[in-house]
């Protein structure tokens, strides 16, 4: 009974031993994305196709808004009839405008993703050249960690290599 409980210590401090001689590091990979040279143009193209999306939405807005004054100004010198047919193409021009501006949003966020990943393909290869480079075991995410050592941090560095390693990432459109 001695030897087993001796040999259950002598394996708990082996395993003890081995878990605080790995090197463990943190980065902030959102900060990293948004920092990073390509990152930055990324962001900056999706932006600027997301606000002229929106002037689209304002022009559209703004010429229904006049469409429907109109139709309603002559509520009272038309039909009953022609009016609700009036109404009711307003309504179907407002609903096809809908349907595609919905498109446009959602392949304007696809591409965004799509593009993104390739960024963080890159990344990860980066990850795995810088972590046996300087002999790093893991390296985690920061926003997935409670707390830790500011020297730990290895987000400076970690970005200084993407802006040198990853001069470009193809846009999808």
């Amino acid at each position: 009974m001695r030897k087993f409980i001796f040999l259950f210590i002598l394996l708990l401090v082996f395993n003890i031993k081995n878990c605080l001689a790995q090197n463990i590091y943190y980065a902030d990979f959102d900060s990293i994305i948004k920092n990073s040279d390509v990152g930055k143009k990324i962001i900056t193209y999706f932006d600027n196709e997301n606000s002229v999306l929106l002037e689209e939405i304002k022009k559209f807005q703004s010429q229904i808004k006049d469409k429907e004054k109109k139709i309603i100004s002559q509520k009272n010198i038309l039909e009953t009839n022609e009016y609700v047919k009036k109404v009711n193409l307003l309504q179907n021009e407002i609903d096809n405008f809908n349907k595609k501006n919905n498109k446009k949003i959602q392949k304007l966020n696809n591409n965004k993703d799509k593009t993104l990943n390739l960024l963080m393909i890159e990344i990860n290869k980066i990850l795995k050249e810088f972590a046996e480079t300087n002999n790093i075991d893991i390296i985690l995410s920061s926003n997935q960690m409670l707390i830790g050592k500011s020297n730990l941090d290895m987000t400076d560095k970690i970005l200084k290599t993407v802006n040198k390693n990853v001069i470009k990432i193809e846009i999808i459109k």
